[in-house]
């Protein structure tokens, strides 16, 4: 998934911001200094951003890794883990990035940037492209051994194992990583941006609809079924395991959709924004309506990546269970190395 300011309207949009006062009526100066502003109110929006995601991850991947209670003991968990990896690289780079670029063109007079700034938005620029493109995908592919575990629960412990999730997942991070080395490749960068456009966020978004649908359907399908067999057991014992059991199930399948209820809808604008860079022409004012909203879609890209890490807490029990378990566990211990007799 391109970013788009890593194309030719990035070197427009320098030249005109930097060229702001002299070549332009006071109008377009006008418009230049309110998308100035708008940068700056990103770089707070960027921060504040950056210090939920990176926390929120590392906490979820500390728990993943740590699992006392087990409950993240699945063949899906990796899947789990790249999501919260390509979230905190996000946080740790881009955001940070792009931040630093924006407050450094702000402060300065001529609305340029060093080298090394530079060099940082553009690394942050490859970095959002590699991790959110390989989150969309990794998010399809969850949706879609969720769909499986669903519908087809017979077939599921031979569908799905870690080790294919694994691989699946590892095998999209290799892939966008290469796929974004192409664009330093001697082709033509318009015609790059179509191709990614068309592979990778139309196309994953739209099987990921497809596939969202089908799992809802499956889902209710499943909650009536159950329904109808409920109580038929005369072991209560068995009964409550059961039903454990399927609550458990049920809410990682109500995260999987807000998961990619939150993706799609993240990614809309991206879509449409893209479509209108590669196939309009625009003016001077053109181009600052389109950067607008290129900070807008932006925005609502790394709010997406902050958001996920919540859902977890929100819908799964066994999540926020596992929180407390190792909170109370590494006190118990700390009083303990402390010399403290501990009754429990």
């Amino acid at each position: 998934m391109k970013d788009i300011n890593d194309s030719s309207i990035f070197t427009n949009m320098s030249t005109l911001i930097a060229n702001s006062s002299k070549d332009h009526d006071a109008a377009t100066q006008a418009l230049i200094e309110v998308y100035l502003k708008f940068e700056l109110a990103s770089v707070v929006f960027l921060v504040l951003l950056a210090a939920v995601t990176i926390p929120t991850n590392i906490l979820l991947l500390m728990l993943i890794r740590m699992d006392p209670l087990k409950c993240f003991n699945k063949p899906t968990t990796p899947f789990i883990v790249g999501l919260a990896v390509a979230d905190l690289l996000t946080g740790l780079t881009t955001e940070p990035f792009f931040a630093i670029y924006y407050y450094a063109r702000h402060i300065s007079p001529s609305r340029t940037v060093s080298p090394g700034v530079l060099l940082l938005y553009r690394a942050g620029q490859f970095a959002s492209t590699v991790a959110i493109s390989s989150s969309f995908l990794i998010v399809l592919a969850l949706s879609w051994s969720q769909y499986i575990a669903v519908a087809f629960p017979h077939r599921y412990s031979t569908l799905i194992t870690r080790k294919r999730v694994t691989v699946c997942v590892c095998g999209s991070w290799v892939y966008f990583f290469c796929f974004s080395l192409l664009q330093f490749a001697k082709i033509d960068l318009i015609s790059f941006l179509k191709a990614d456009l068309v592979l990778h966020p139309t196309l994953i978004s739209a099987v990921l609809l497809i596939t969202i649908i089908l799992l809802y359907k499956s889902f209710q399908q499943e909650i009536q079924r159950k329904r109808s067999f409920a109580g038929r057991s005369k072991n209560d014992h068995e009964n409550r395991a059961r039903k454990e059991a399927e609550n458990i199930e049920r809410q990682f399948t109500i995260v999987t959709i807000y998961l990619a209820g939150i993706l799609l809808a993240s990614a809309l604008p991206h879509m449409v924004i893209q479509y209108v860079f590669l196939y309009g022409t625009f003016s001077v004012r053109g181009h600052m309506y389109l950067s607008i909203c290129l900070r807008v879609r932006d925005l609502l890209l790394f709010l997406k990546v902050a958001l996920d890490a919540f859902i977890y807490a929100w819908r799964l029990k066994t999540y926020r269970q596992t929180f407390q378990h190792t909170v109370k566990c590494c006190v118990f211990k700390r009083k303990d190395n402390g010399g403290n007799s501990l009754i429990i």
